[in-house]
């Protein structure tokens, strides 16, 4: 993981100070700090928050005149997560600290703990902090700085624009082998350059020969040529054509003759200047044609071309839609229809409802099946046979859940209550409107008083009258008590 960077207390920037303020004093890192609790870092820092433990493994060194390299170590049971580190000198001074909202890792009992951090200090601070620890200081590698580093590889080592990571024999190998040793350039057995216009340069090039053709009357005067390998000769003699190999031209065994066919004597017992027809080898003759009909209509041609008539096959999906004419059916588009058919039932079979279920009809055709819904009102009303009554329409039913209030079943039955809140000291005959009014009769009632508490003193009765369909009359009836009360009464009524 990349080096954390860490903040200089100012503590520990006053501990660099020599006494005095001359120069620098010499410092010694001791231990480090560990906390979980994430913290707003900051120079005015004197003790790392919520610190959880303390470790003396820890080492370090400059790796260079400003910085610090610090490798932190932990190899107990313990486990934990760490946000935020403290580095503090012999004194028990907090030198330096660093810290970060997210974990920066978290230690398993099985683990070890490796943290690496950078400090980063003025000219010539650094090389005035030791530490107690240096047997496991993993410092980055450098020039002047035994370290850690990480091995090139061949693209970075051909682009050379890393300057952090080393190259091994086999990489080294690799880059040489795409180079020319520069003593190799236009050399002789060496490899040829360009010039500024992209071309061989003329000094680096062979001389090159061109070939010649020499007409010669006979051996004597081709023998006499001033030829060069690659030269030709045309003997008038015996109308023959040599080329010579290699010097000198003066020797006959350097020139080879170029064989020619043999010429014509005769063509199908034709002599002389042979003009043949079609007919005169039973080929069928060019201006012939052959076309196609049907679903071959449009192809074919002449005969002085090699022709190819085309049958085209129809896909699975052209087989089925039935619409493409110029196609033929194949066992594979066949076994489609076939397979389709199979699945399928015949057109003049239908599907029907009955009972709630209507619709339907042949299945030439989509058909759709329909089950009538029963309104609130059919619901209420209780005639119709022909509908279907549902969960909602069961839940919306007409109702009022209040103190005096109603609910409404299937068919129009009704339970109707009030709840009547008053103080009665004597007896009483009240009058009630009901909530809704009854259509067609009204069943017997049942009333209670209310008392507010239990108490053996208050025993007025309530009592019933004989009703109207949208009202009533409650009597509340004392008994032989010398303290009769009511708070109320409750009073529940059925009927249609």
């Amino acid at each position: 993981m990349t080096a954390l960077t860490c903040t200089l207390t100012n503590a520990g920037r006053a501990a660099l100070l020599a006494p005095g303020g001359g120069g620098t004093a010499a410092v010694q890192i001791v231990a480090a700090g560990i906390t979980a609790t994430a913290f707003t870092v900051a120079p005015t820092l004197t003790a790392l928050p919520v610190e959880i433990k303390r470790l003396a493994t820890v080492a370090g060194v400059a790796i260079d005149a400003t910085t610090i390299h610090v490798t932190i170590r932990d190899d107990s049971t313990d486990a934990y997560t760490a946000r935020g580190i403290g580095l503090y000198l012999a004194d028990g001074t907090l030198f330096a600290v660093y810290g970060q909202p997210q974990p920066i890792l978290s230690k398993a009992e099985a683990s070890t703990f490796y943290l690496a951090a950078d400090l980063k200090m003025l000219a010539g601070q650094a090389s005035q902090v030791t530490f107690g620890n240096t047997n496991f200081i993993n410092p980055p590698a450098s020039e002047t700085v035994k370290g850690v580093a990480y091995l090139a590889t061949i693209a970075e080592a051909l682009a050379g624009a890393v300057a952090d990571k080393l190259i091994t024999p086999a990489s080294m190998k690799a880059v040489l082998d795409n180079y020319v040793a520069a003593t190799k350039l236009g050399a002789p057995n060496g490899v040829a350059t360009l010039g500024p216009d992209g071309k061989l340069l003329v000094a680096q090039r062979p001389p090159i020969d061109l070939i010649d053709v020499f007409p010669a009357a006979n051996q004597a005067q081709m023998l006499a040529l001033a030829a060069t390998p690659g030269d030709f000769a045309v003997r008038a003699d015996n109308g023959r054509v040599y080329v010579l190999q290699i010097t000198p031209a003066t020797v006959l065994a350097n020139w080879l003759e170029i064989s020619t066919p043999a010429p014509v004597s005769s063509v199908n017992t034709k002599v002389g200047t042979v003009v043949l027809y079609a007919a005169d080898v039973g080929a069928v003759p060019v201006e012939r044609s052959i076309t196609g009909a049907g679903l071959l209509a449009g192809q074919g041609g002449g005969l002085g071309a090699d022709r190819v008539f085309e049958l085209l096959a129809a896909n699975a999906a052209e087989a089925l839609a039935g619409l493409v004419a110029n196609k033929v059916l194949t066992p594979a588009s066949l076994a489609t229809i076939l397979a389709r058919l199979s699945a399928s039932v015949p057109t003049s079979r239908t599907i029907g409802g009955t009972g709630l279920v209507t619709g339907g009809g042949a299945l030439d055709a989509d058909r759709a099946l329909d089950v009538a819904v029963a309104s609130l009102a059919e619901i209420v009303a209780g005639v119709t046979d022909a509908k279907a009554v549902t969960p909602y329409g069961l839940a919306n039913l007409p109702k009022s859940l209040t103190p005096n209030g109603y609910y409404i079943w299937p068919g129009g039955f009704m339970m109707q209550w009030i709840q009547y809140r008053n103080v009665f000291t004597a007896e009483a005959t009240i009058p009630i409107t009901f909530p809704l009014s009854f259509t067609e009769m009204v069943l017997p009632q049942v009333a209670t008083a209310f008392i507010s508490s239990g108490t053996r003193f208050k025993d007025l009765i309530a009592q019933i009258m004989p009703a109207s369909l949208g009202s009533g009359t409650v009597q509340l009836q004392a008994s032989e008590s010398q303290s009769p009360r009511a708070d109320g009464f409750d009073i529940i009524i059925f009927g249609k």
